[in-house]
């Protein structure tokens, strides 16, 4: 059984991989993506979140994803890749609201449901270095005299 995270995740790639596909696809074209599945309202609600963060951000997102490429194009990944990559760059950058590493776990996660461990090991390399570069480090614990 998927967690409601997991499941939005999976909704959201669905939605970016059609606007990717679909540039003029607006807001009710992506609704088409629930006319099937019938997640729970949070899950919905946490998919359009990520969907709306990666497409508001979408261009300060490649800027990152772009600094952090090593010999790599983002415009060459593969779309799935390419949108992986943003909506976890989107959830580390500006959503925010759970760990790094967790949310980076699940971009690997999602990249081996849809593609093959090595993409997901490209998502995680990528993602560390995401991480790495444009977070500020965490507090360091207090030190005692």
């Amino acid at each position: 059984m998927q967690t409601l995270r997991r499941q939005a995740r999976g909704y959201a790639l669905q939605m970016l991989y059609q606007a990717e596909l679909d540039p003029g696809a607006d807001a009710p074209a992506r609704e088409r993506t629930w006319l099937g599945p019938r997640p729970s309202k949070k899950a919905r609600a946490f998919a359009t979140e990520l969907v709306e963060a990666t497409l508001a951000h979408r261009d300060d997102l490649d800027v990152v994803l772009t600094a952090v490429l090593e010999q790599w194009k983002l415009s060459r990944l593969s779309v799935l890749v390419r949108n992986i990559l943003r909506l976890a760059a989107a959830e580390l950058l500006v959503i925010a609201t759970e760990p790094p590493a967790a949310i980076i776990d699940e971009a690997v996660e999602l990249t081996r449901t849809f593609m093959d461990e090595d993409s997901a090991r490209f998502v995680n390399s990528v993602l560390d270095r995401v991480r790495r570069e444009s977070l500020p480090p965490p507090p360091q614990a207090a030190r005692s005299s």
